[in-house]
């Protein structure tokens, strides 16, 4: 980024008010040092972040590089590349995991993007992996319109276009099916 004394040339304060006077430099040039760009509030590496209830830890998240963004209309955490999420019951045993190569956090809509080379796995061993994964804390749901292919506990693979769940991925509704499906017949003959 350019020096902003190079590009102003003269400034006067009259009764509190600033003028720009005259610019050495082209228009767009100026406007690229007062545009609304992703500008970072706050940045890090190796980052962990503890959400809590009540004294109690209810996310852990991890991420290599962290970078808060505010401007006007928008608000978000952004993990360029990406991280770890790991959700805990109210006993603090792992209640599953969620990993991805790149997340962004919308804080006020408490949702979570997640993309490229989505992994979520149950505390019972369910498996989803997918490229695009949406988390919303608020409802405690994540979902996809992508390609998703599930793995159950006892091997048996699901795949389809689209799902959704519960955070806890009791209640997997899956979209577009393809797959073989084991069922234990127990009714009595």
């Amino acid at each position: 980024m350019k020096n902003i004394n190079n590009i102003i040339k003269s400034i006067v304060i009259l009764s509190g008010i600033t003028m720009l006077l005259s610019c050495e430099n082209s228009i767009k040039e100026v406007q690229s040092i007062t545009s609304n760009e992703k500008n970072p509030e706050r940045s890090g590496k190796d980052v962990e972040f503890i959400f809590t209830d009540s004294t109690r830890i209810k996310y852990r998240a991890f991420a290599v590089e962290f970078i808060d963004v505010k401007t006007e209309d928008k608000e978000y955490q952004d993990f360029p590349k990406g991280g770890k999420i790991t959700s805990y019951d109210d006993d603090g045993t792992v209640a599953g995991q969620i990993e991805a190569n790149y997340a962004k956090h919308f804080t006020s809509d408490q949702l979570w993007e997640l993309r490229n080379k989505v992994i979520a796995v149950s505390d019972d061993g369910k498996t989803i992996n997918t490229e695009l994964m949406y988390w919303d804390q608020g409802k405690g749901l994540i979902y996809s319109d992508q390609y998703v292919r599930i793995t159950t506990d006892d091997g048996q693979v699901l795949e389809g276009i689209g799902f959704s769940s519960d955070d806890k991925m009791d209640k997997i509704t899956l979209k577009k099916v393809t797959g073989e499906v084991y069922l234990n017949d127990e009714t009595e003959q």
